[in-house]
This record gives C-alpha cells, sequence and structure tokens, in this order.
C-alpha cells in the first residue's frame, strides 16, 4: 500500500514539474490608420474620424491623427472638404451632403501618405412599407438577491417592419432608440393638488448591427416581418421608481439604404463579435474593408468607407399589459430634439405624445 502512495506522489510531482506557463510573443503592430466613417445625406449625421492603432499592451487613451485632409469625392465632378472640429483633432464634418444615386469615393493623406477608397454609389432613400408588432417571450439572465445568474422569461412586443427591395436598394441596415414618458402625482399636502411631474428615460439600441437583405434563393419583392427591437409589457423595469407610471413609448428608428459590399461588412464583425469559442464559430480573422494605401500598396488602413441614405422615422407605441392588449400605434410627423431622459414639473414637453384613442 505503502508503494502504491509513493508511485502515485511521484506521477503528481511528474505531472506538476512539467507544467510550462505559456507567454505568447505579440507582434507590436502600431500606427496603423483606422478610419470610422459615416456618411449620409443628412449633413448632421456625417463623419470621419480618424485614429491610429495601439500595441496590444497599451492602456493609452486613443491616438487620434492631426494633420490630415479629407475629401469626400463626386466621381468625375468635385469633391467636398472636410472640416476638422472639435476639442480632440481627428473628427472631421462636411458642409454638404452627398446626393442619392451619385457615386463617390473617400480620400485622405496623412504623413506623406494617400489613402483612397473604393467608389461607391449613395443608394435611393429607404423606406418603411408597414410596421407593426407581435407578442414575444424573450428570455434574459438576470442576477438574483445572491448574484447568482438565473434565466427568466419576460412577456414582450416585438415591433417588425417590411420594407421593400428596388433597384440599387436591397440592403438595410437598422438602429433605434426608445423613450419611455412617464407621470408622476405627489402626494397631496393641504387642499391644493400637487403638480404632476412629466418625465422620460431611453433605452438604446446596444446589440450587434440590425441588418437586413434579401434571403438566398428568394423571389420576394420585399423584405417581410424584419425585426427591429423589442420592449417589454411591464414599463416600469425601464423606470427608476415604481411610483413613475408609464405612459407610452416614442419609437425613433434610424434606417439607412447600404450596398451590399457594406452589409457583407457588418455582417462579418457581427459574426466576430457574437463568437464564444465552441467548435463551430467562426475563425477570428482581419476584417478588411475598402480603403487603400495608393502612395504605398504594403501599408494597410483599417476602417470602411460607409456611404448610406438615411431616413429617420418616429412612432408612438402603447402596447398594454398583455398579449391580449390592443395596441395603440401611430406615426409621428415632428422632429423635436430629445434630451437622454428628463422632467418637468406642471409642464408638458413639447415632444409628449399623449395616449388618446
Amino acid at each position: 500500500m505503502r508503494n502504491k502512495l509513493y508511485y502515485l506522489l511521484w506521477c503528481v510531482f511528474l505531472f506538476v514539474s512539467c507544467e510550462e506557463y505559456y507567454n505568447p510573443k505579440l507582434d507590436v503592430v502600431s500606427g496603423i490608420l483606422v478610419v470610422e466613417s459615416h456618411i449620409t445625406n443628412d449633413i448632421t449625421k456625417s463623419y470621419v474620424k480618424l485614429t491610429l492603432t495601439r500595441d496590444f499592451y497599451c492602456d493609452d487613451a486613443e491616438k487620434r491623427v492631426v494633420g490630415a485632409r479629407v475629401e469626400l469625392n463626386e466621381a468625375g465632378v468635385s469633391s467636398i472638404s472636410g472640416k476638422e472640429s472639435g476639442s480632440n483633432s481627428g473628427y472631421f464634418t462636411f458642409s454638404k451632403a452627398p446626393v442619392p444615386g451619385k457615386s463617390y469615393s473617400l480620400k485622405i493623406s496623412y504623413a506623406n501618405d494617400l489613402y483612397v477608397s473604393d467608389l461607391v454609389v449613395m443608394p435611393p432613400l429607404p423606406v418603411i412599407d408597414t410596421i407593426y408588432t407581435g407578442h414575444k417571450i424573450e428570455k434574459k439572465y438576470i442576477k438574483d438577491s445572491f448574484g447568482n445568474l438565473e434565466l427568466v422569461e419576460i412577456p414582450s412586443r416585438e415591433i417588425y417592419v417590411d420594407v421593400p427591395m428596388k433597384a440599387g436598394l436591397k440592403y438595410y441596415r437598422f438602429s433605434w432608440r426608445a423613450i419611455q414618458q412617464w407621470l408622476y402625482s405627489p402626494p397631496a399636502i393641504g387642499d391644493a393638488p400637487p403638480p404632476i411631474w412629466y418625465g422620460w428615460q431611453s433605452v438604446y439600441d446596444l446589440g450587434a448591427f440590425n441588418l437586413a437583405g434579401p434571403k438566398a434563393f428568394s423571389t420576394s419583392g420585399k423584405i417581410n416581418k424584419h425585426p427591429i427591437l423589442s420592449l417589454a409589457y411591464n414599463g416600469s423595469q425601464y423606470l427608476d421608481s415604481t411610483a413613475l407610471c408609464p405612459a407610452g413609448w416614442i419609437i425613433i428608428v434610424d434606417q439607412y439604404g447600404i450596398q451590399k459590399e457594406s452589409y457583407d461588412f457588418h455582417e462579418t464583425l457581427n459574426k466576430q463579435f457574437s463568437a464564444e469559442g465552441s467548435l463551430f464559430d467562426p475563425v477570428l480573422t482581419q476584417v478588411y474593408g475598402n480603403i487603400h494605401c495608393k502612395s504605398d500598396p504594403e501599408k494597410v488602413a483599417l476602417g470602411f468607407f460607409d456611404l448610406n441614405s438615411y431616413q429617420q422615422h418616429r412612432y408612438f407605441f402603447v402596447f398594454g399589459e398583455s398579449e391580449k392588449s390592443r395596441v395603440k400605434q401611430r406615426r409621428i410627423n415632428n422632429r423635436y430634439d430629445i434630451s437622454n431622459h428628463g422632467y418637468l414639473i406642471d409642464q408638458v414637453p413639447n415632444f409628449w405624445e399623449y395616449n388618446t384613442p
């Protein structure tokens, strides 16, 4: 028995003594130009941001590019110069907007190098044919009182859209913002009725890129029942206090008409971001864009010249309390600026939507 014990201890010592920590040697690849572009027919939504890559172990703030020149060139016609603005350099805006149906390229001059994107056609303006809702049970992991993750089912309402496919526009990207209106009636003091508080709280799209395009082997002339977002029937879960009464949702949908190349680029990014290390996950690789260094083909620029047509849609929704409730919805035509959150006492905000039949 003692000999067997010695033998077991010897095997354990042998395996432990052979353990060696692997510290991979990472190549130092810094100083590569990174181009973040978002160009639309709305100049308030258009910008180009230039930064440089950092070493893997570097924890410094991002390094903005200083002294670059950025131009948006219309094919064979003219160019629109970018204006560097803001407290941080490397951020460019434009005084004119590109026009749907015309072709443009992005030109960047920096550190004696010239970077030029592929020529891209801006698609026609996107539209939504129909917007509607459906019942959904959303499953989420939340922490219980002991900090343990627990899978819960949340009765929700999902918002869908039908969008057309036509010449020059078969691919879309969506983002959204949901604004929960709320009311609060403070306890009465004396005989005077207390003033009502009118408040709002925003929920933002923080998920993967929401992309829509034709399905393989489909001959349909439109994209049907594309999901945009889902929200719980119980609006109180988005508010800070149970004393606040939900009063309907203002839903802002940003719709972009994109080219297939942009669809493929963002779909690849989605696959990379969602990989969890399982056997069938995509292999992490460099995601190449459509910007090239003309002065030195060996140099790489990271990023994508994203030229999108753009429209914003606003709607008011009241989901009710369950799947059996009648959903109220209507289009909102005003375009008020709405802050992330806030409230007014005894004063109705200018953007307020009433829950009327």
